[in-house]
């Protein structure tokens, strides 16, 4: 059984009196542990990698590779190579897109668009961060994009049988709401992608953290994730590319460190991964990454998952016991990440956190970066509660009490 009291002593932040941090989806705290290990880097050995051979040149390199190694091991990827460090999601998701559009060696993927007329398949539930690098995608090369619906806050599998057909070359599905917290059966649409023989890409961003991320379990061909959001620093993320796909790739963003050679009129690319990280890349923000990684298999995914559970079980109920609040989010915890999003039909989302936010009770109003999921639901915005691992009963009742206040003081 976790400590959370001990747990909590390694986030500062949480020092403040009377303070209630519920915005993990936004961006969850670091602990101790990794703001000591990006200093450690800073104070000892700042230096480029991959280039000199004085010794702090050496121990940034081996740190930097260390964290690549603990990143591939953690998401149970086949090879370190397999990982390309970038600097969050949204880089990810952009420069995988570009990719695979611009790579001519795909026809076997089904994805040199410029010869075959394909479909895109992705959800409603998309974060704009997945989401607008396809539409640009669609636009560019007169594709059609077409979207999983919403079914009981998860996704219509029955729908997306039907969508997904031999025309589509690419999928795109996010493991977990950052809104509703659903957490998806990416497998199930990896099997009908892959029936197809088309690539399914994965948004693991509100996932990675919370609950056991695998690739291979997830049959993803590629995946991308934040740093900032699993206790890491910002400015770091992750995209995962299995290495059969990965190979066929061509770069598109360019500059040093990333060739192999340079002549007047060509340059040749380096091995993977390094093709895909030119100039110099965040050092101190993937080696505290490493060291998130670290933090996290030494609570334990599943020990974190459950103990986020019971929040978000406790916050459903006290919540849906106040007039006038209607809870929007995947009720089944099991299913759930940690995200409560909820309206109240006496105030607009942000009049409720303001009211939050004067009590110290930090939570996120608006459409998330998720303006298709709202519309689905009906809604323009949410006010959103999210929970990680130093999160407490004491949070929950906070945001209850608050949500009262609101209401006496608008109704």
């Amino acid at each position: 059984m976790l400590d959370i009291k001990k747990i909590r002593k390694d986030f500062s932040q949480l020092d403040k009196p009377s303070y209630h941090y519920m915005d993990a989806a936004s961006s969850s705290l670091t602990p101790k542990q990794v703001l000591d290990t990006v200093a450690d880097y800073y104070h000892n050995y700042r230096a480029n990698v991959h280039r000199a051979l004085f010794s702090e040149a050496v121990v940034a390199t081996e740190k930097y590779e260390e964290a690549r190694k603990k990143v591939a091991k953690f998401i149970d990827a086949n090879s370190p190579e397999e990982i390309i460090f970038t600097s969050g999601a949204t880089e990810s998701s952009n420069m995988l897109v570009r990719a695979l559009e611009e790579s001519p060696n795909l026809p076997t993927w089904k994805l040199n668009f410029q010869v075959w007329e394909r479909d895109i398949v992705t959800t409603e539930m998309e974060h704009h961060g997945a989401l607008v690098p396809l539409q640009q995608l669609v636009k560019r090369a007169k594709l059609a994009l077409k979207y999983i619906p919403l079914k009981n806050f998860g996704l219509d599998y029955g729908a997306a049988e039907k969508l997904i057909t031999e025309k589509t070359g690419l999928v795109s599905v996010m493991l977990a709401s950052n809104v509703i917290g659903t957490i998806n059966d990416v497998r199930r649409v990896a099997d009908m992608a892959h029936k197809h023989s088309a690539i399914i890409v994965c948004d693991a961003t509100a996932a990675v953290g919370h609950i056991p991320v695998y690739v291979k379990a997830l049959g993803a061909d590629a995946l991308y994730f934040s740093g900032h959001k699993m206790m890491g620093p910002t400015g770091v993320g992750i995209l995962w590319v299995k290495k059969s796909l990965l190979e066929k790739l061509e770069p598109s963003i360019f500059g040093g460190h990333m060739i192999s050679s340079v002549e007047k009129e060509k340059a040749e690319w380096a091995p993977i991964p390094e093709r895909f990280e030119p100039g110099t890349k965040n050092i101190g923000g993937v080696i505290g990454l490493g060291a998130a990684v670290d933090y996290l298999e030494h609570v334990g995914a599943e020990n974190i998952h459950e103990h986020v559970r019971e929040l978000t079980s406790y916050a459903i109920t006290q919540l849906e016991k106040i007039p006038g609040v209607r809870v929007l989010a995947e009720h089944d915890t099991a299913k759930n990440t940690g995200i409560v999003s909820f309206v109240c039909d006496f105030a607009h989302p942000h009049d409720i956190a303001e009211v939050l936010a004067r009590d110290h009770v930090a939570v996120r109003p608006g459409h998330h970066c998720a303006e298709p999921l709202h519309k689905a639901l009906g809604v323009n915005a949410t006010t959103r509660a999210s929970f990680h691992v130093y999160n407490t009963k004491e949070d929950v009742d906070a945001l209850a009490e608050g949500v009262i206040k609101a209401k006496k003081i608008f109704s």
